[in-house]
């Protein structure tokens, strides 16, 4: 739909600060920052869209604000090279203020995830703009990020949903590996010799369920919709390997509504636990790619249907809940949940895109 293709650009630049951070959503109360993980999704669906100068200025966004961070990580380097242990305030943050500062309030803040998700959101961006001279603008960041990522890949933290502090996620692995692979492409000598090897061999060491598929995270056999990102964009292993295969067998289980969108596991409780715009997108993706554009299209006309009169689209809908029961105590706490969502606004861009055949 050409208002909607419309209405998502027109939200996402107005979420867009004069620094050039997004803000994840303008309405909603905890999302009033800028993260690495939504930002670097946000830009890329700017870029395949052509609205590159917004994309633009959000990486040089994230190359200022991480550049502050040189001797922080410094630091970090040589605690662990003393076998200290690590403080929560040692790791870097994984959300700032639209001026690139780190947030005052408590949050989870160890996620790596996004480190490795603007490291590859960056090389698409020269990528698709043929702008190879940016990358020496960035430089300095990303290689505070590619030391940072070399030090702590193997820690537990967070996943990108903020959860399971102690665990070590699939989904993380693979945004790292696809990140420092990205890297590789441009510069190689920045990334130490042999690390996404031993990144993916870990993960297919330790992450694959006796049932063949990718475990939500170490030890836990269940699938968790953001396995996608295994394939896609990361590509930890092919669309068309077995491992990634199964993966997306039980993620049709097990989350996809019949004809709906996508939960994010099926012990969600954040909402109610509804289905999510994006992870709908995201398997639309999954299928332009296995040539199942007709379900694509389906999941398309879903999302299209979420959208409010005004364009605005929302986190997750309701209608569905995996965990009704405990919808009124998120209301409750912290409002209706987030609409419009500039994340969601990002995966329909890139999802409609694909359809077009123009990505």
């Amino acid at each position: 739909m050409t208002h909607l293709h419309d209405a998502s650009i027109r939200i996402i630049r107005a979420g867009q600060a004069s620094g050039g951070g997004y803000v994840a959503s303008p309405t909603f109360s905890q999302y009033g920052y800028s993260w690495l993980r939504d930002g670097t999704w946000i830009a890329y669906a700017m870029d395949v869209v052509g609205q590159h100068d917004s994309a633009r200025r959000f990486y040089e966004w994230v190359g200022r604000t991480l550049s502050n961070y040189q001797a922080h990580v410094a630091d970090l380097v040589a605690k662990l090279g003393r076998g200290e242990t690590l403080l929560e305030s040692d790791y870097l943050p994984t959300r700032f203020t639209l001026d690139g500062a780190q947030e005052a309030d408590e949050w989870p803040n160890f996620q790596l995830d996004g480190y490795g998700t603007w490291l590859w959101g960056a090389v698409e961006h020269i990528r698709l703009t043929d702008a190879p001279d940016f990358w020496q603008k960035l430089r300095p960041a990303i290689t505070l990020t590619v030391a940072y990522l070399n030090a702590l890949w193997q820690s537990p933290n967070y996943d990108c949903w903020e959860e399971h502090r102690d665990q070590i996620h699939m989904s993380t692995l693979a945004a790292i590996y696809g990140g420092l692979k990205a890297v590789q492409q441009i510069e190689p000598m920045l990334v130490p010799n042999q690390l996404p090897h031993h990144i993916r061999t870990y993960a297919l060491q330790h992450g694959i369920a006796s049932e063949g598929h990718f475990m939500k995270y170490l030890g836990n056999a269940e699938v968790d919709a953001n396995l996608l990102w295994t394939a896609l964009p990361y590509g930890l292993v092919d669309i068309h390997d077995p491992i990634f295969t199964k993966t997306l067998a039980k993620i049709e289980r097990d989350l996809h509504y019949p004809d709906g969108g996508v939960y994010r596991y099926r012990a969600d409780v954040y909402y109610g636990g509804g289905e999510w715009l994006l992870l709908a997108a995201w398997l639309g993706w999954a299928y332009v790619e296995l040539g199942r554009r007709s379900e694509a299209q389906q999941i398309l006309h879903w999302i299209e249907a979420q959208a409010y009169p005004t364009g605005e689209m929302p986190e997750q809908v309701s209608e569905h809940l995996l965990a009704a029961s405990h919808y009124p105590g998120w209301v409750e706490r912290w409002g209706t949940s987030a609409c419009p969502l500039l994340w969601s606004h990002a995966m329909y861009l890139i999802l409609e895109t694909l359809l077009k055949g123009t990505v």
